[in-house]
């Protein structure tokens, strides 16, 4: 069974600078964006993505860990708490309300074997996260993972607990965000007892999961048995996937031609349409230049996940590593960004959180970067240590 336990966070002491306190988890922080969250004021970058090089960097976010405990910048909790969190957002003129649980999601051998990770990891963010969580004895920010709630307990319980006035608030990036500290103990071991029997698929920080298990590992500790997790019912209304489209320096459209069949698209917008309600479960949009492509795969050569990211990775970008490929969300600013490069935008098919969920139970490991759970959870919420 996973192991979703309660823990004693560290949070900001001043709850009316928490909006300006957050920053987007480490591997979407654009240097530009780096720079302008390092210029405010106890920024939870300085943490998350530390200034620096080398081993100096580390050690250097590891001081300020410990001067923010020790200065009254950061507060703990007096007792072990699972850590409610609403998000209300809009995408694509539509607004949006997610809930979820930070919480210790464990990393053991035993606990793992209910979480499901659906995309493959590269060695060097890797190395970068387990050199950090090293230093500082401490998960910064949390990974997303998206739990079993097949009769919509999980999601109902905490809508009721959301129906109190939250412990604190924060605007950051455009998103609301209420938090709740959920630490009586009738509700703590209540919702405990709701997650032990459900199978987690691990959204976002498949790194830093994967980095939590070599910590455990190497310590042995009882508090690197867990991960700092946000978990979300995968029953909530407010779960937005996105696929991530790929960007090539490279024209593709002579190899698309010679793998799909190719139909015309007006603009991006009709491009995008026409990809949402293709029937086939490979088609894959393309566009070059000016110019936007549907794509949809000839015959019934396809692959074993259903997926067309798997499809793409497999067939039309098959001898192409991935750190040579850019990867958005946001199918405007693929184009964009291939245009500038006399490159390739390719545009991927959406696709629901139960297909992926199915996809990783069939396949395993899918492509590093197959989905974009939208919002990102930020850092700065609650922090987790893992000394006491």
């Amino acid at each position: 069974m996973p192991d979703a336990r309660p823990f004693r966070g560290w949070r900001y002491a001043d709850g009316r600078a928490l909006g300006a306190r957050l920053c987007p988890p480490y591997d979407v922080i654009p240097p530009a964006v780096a720079a302008a969250l390092r210029r405010r004021s106890r920024n939870a970058v300085a943490l998350e993505l530390p200034a620096g090089e080398g081993a100096a960097k580390y050690r250097g976010a590891a001081r300020l860990w410990r001067a923010w405990r020790r200065d009254g910048t950061l507060a703990r909790d007096a007792a072990p708490a699972y850590y409610l969190v609403e998000e209300r957002f809009r995408r694509d003129g539509r607004s949006y309300v997610r809930r979820g649980l930070l919480a210790g999601l464990g990393v053991t051998d035993a606990a793992a074997r209910r979480v499901i990770p659906h995309e493959r990891t590269l060695s060097k963010p890797k190395a970068d996260r387990l050199r950090l969580i090293g230093a500082l004895k401490a998960n910064v920010s949390p990974i997303f993972g998206v739990v079993a709630d097949p009769r919509g307990e999980l999601c109902a319980a905490l809508a009721r607990l959301a129906s109190r006035a939250p412990d604190a608030r924060a605007e950051a990036a455009g998103i609301s965000y209420r938090v709740w500290v959920v630490a009586e103990p009738t509700a703590v071991a209540r919702l405990r007892r709701l997650m032990l029997p459900r199978e987690t698929l691990i959204a976002d920080g498949h790194h830093r999961f994967a980095v939590s298990q070599a910590h455990w590992r190497r310590s042995r500790s009882s508090e690197s048995e867990a991960v700092l997790c946000y978990l979300v019912p995968d029953s909530d209304a407010g779960l937005v996937v996105l696929p991530t489209h790929r960007i090539s320096a490279e024209r593709l459209g002579e190899r698309a031609g010679g793998l799909a069949k190719l139909t015309p698209q007006k603009d991006l917008a009709r491009l995008l349409k026409a990809l949402d309600s293709s029937r086939n479960p490979y088609a894959f949009g393309l566009y070059e230049g000016k110019r936007g492509l549907l794509g949809e795969p000839r015959g019934r050569d396809g692959c074993r996940s259903g997926l067309s990211v798997e499809w793409i990775g497999r067939r039309l970008l098959e001898d192409l590593a991935p750190d040579q490929l850019g990867y958005t969300p946001d199918a405007a600013e693929a184009a964009r960004r291939a245009a500038a490069q006399g490159g390739a935008a390719v545009l991927v098919k959406p696709f629901p959180v139960t297909q992926v969920r199915k996809a990783a139970k069939a396949v395993g490991l899918l492509p590093q970067k197959s989905t974009y759970f939208y919002p990102k959870v930020p850092t700065g919420l609650v922090f987790r240590d893992l000394t006491s």
